[in-house]
């Protein structure tokens, strides 16, 4: 068994992506807590939303990266059952999901990330995945997608129906 250590387990949990958006796990705010104790890894995990059917796909992904520092790790992954909010999103995955078209997940209004309109329309309320709702900007025609648990209550956004 090599000398695995904090630091080396984090840094592996910490390139696991997301199964359904192309951002890691800790820039989404999912990962909450990686910590080592001997032997043992624990690694504590806030879904974007309760009932996310990707869970399991989270969940060995990070089994994997702990595996991949040592394979002799005993790794404990618990599902923490509070809200997921748009500002668990770091400021690097707030970027990254604004260059591939979603919402900006901290913002107060859902507004277009292509063109900033707030002049939008909702279309649907799942998208290809059911933590997305898809989207149109009234202003310049872009669809994109708002990540359910990122969506603004009573927000000052003009949505147009």
């Amino acid at each position: 068994m090599s000398e695995a250590t904090q630091s080396a387990v984090y840094e592996a949990v910490s390139h696991v992506e997301d199964p359904e958006v192309p951002v890691t796990l800790v820039d989404l705010g999912v990962v909450r807590e990686v910590s080592l104790d001997g032997g043992a890894v624990r690694v504590v995990l806030r879904p974007t939303r309760l009932a996310c059917p990707a869970r399991g796909e989270m969940e060995r992904r990070v089994r994997a990266a702990v595996s991949s520092v040592d394979e002799d790790l005993a790794v404990d992954v618990e599902w923490e059952m509070a809200q997921w909010r748009g500002d668990d999103v770091t400021a690097p995955g707030q970027q990254v999901l604004l260059q591939i078209g979603y919402a900006d997940p901290v913002a107060e209004s859902d507004a277009c990330p292509y063109c900033g309109s707030a002049e939008v329309r909702q279309d649907g309320r799942f998208g290809g995945a059911v933590c997305k709702q898809p989207y149109t900007c009234r202003s310049c025609g872009s669809t994109f997608d708002v990540l359910r648990g990122s969506i603004s209550t009573g927000s000052g956004a003009h949505h147009v129906r």
